[in-house]
């Protein structure tokens, strides 16, 4: 097997996890069993792309093999405001009902600095060999040591069986559903 590399990606280098986080997204669709059509909506030019630009403080992590992208993590971190909690990005405005909660839960106190691991995404024929722990790692110590207060991870309908038990071993406990369970949010306070 050839070594694999993990390197973090500039701005520069973004367009390498193109390919990946497509395959994550239609991954998510194909597991899914509620609005499946929402979740193959999205790619990289409305998820990552946007999120990565947008976003001072983040941290994404590629893996490579041949110089072929293999693997990535991508986490952020943001000052939220009160108003924050009723934040509907576009591509979940085909199944909002307006004044819903959405990715955080009543108990979560604004103004805060949070932190989400966004994406963890391993292609199939690497599974299996701790990539996933080596990208979830660093990323986990870069939120940790940020100024977040709170950490979030959102793991789509369909996919609760194999992310649940991987974001549990890294800390985070359910918190609430988020748009009648279309996403499950898990949370972990910084301390």
């Amino acid at each position: 097997m050839n070594p694999i590399e993990i390197i973090e990606v500039t701005t520069n280098e973004l367009h390498r996890c193109r390919d990946l986080c497509n395959e994550l997204m239609q991954f998510q669709a194909q597991q899914s069993h509620m609005h499946c059509d929402v979740l193959a909506a999205m790619n990289y030019e409305n998820r990552l792309k946007p999120s990565f630009l947008n976003s001072s403080h983040k941290k994404l992590l590629l893996a490579t093999t041949n110089d072929q992208p293999i693997a990535y993590a991508y986490a952020n971190t943001y000052t939220m405001e009160e108003d924050g909690r009723y934040f509907v990005p576009d591509w979940l405005s085909p199944i909002y009902k307006n004044g819903q909660l959405v990715f955080y839960p009543d108990s979560q106190k604004f103004p805060a600095i949070i932190g989400v691991f966004n994406n963890l995404y391993v292609q199939p024929e690497y599974r299996g060999k701790q990539l996933g722990l080596q990208l979830a790692t660093p990323i986990m110590q870069w939120l940790k040591s940020s100024n977040a207060v709170d950490l979030y991870v959102y793991v789509s309908n369909g996919n609760e069986a194999r992310a649940v038990p991987f974001y549990t071993k890294l800390g985070f406990t359910f918190s609430h559903q988020v748009l009648n369970g279309f996403i499950s949010a898990y949370h972990q306070p910084n301390s």
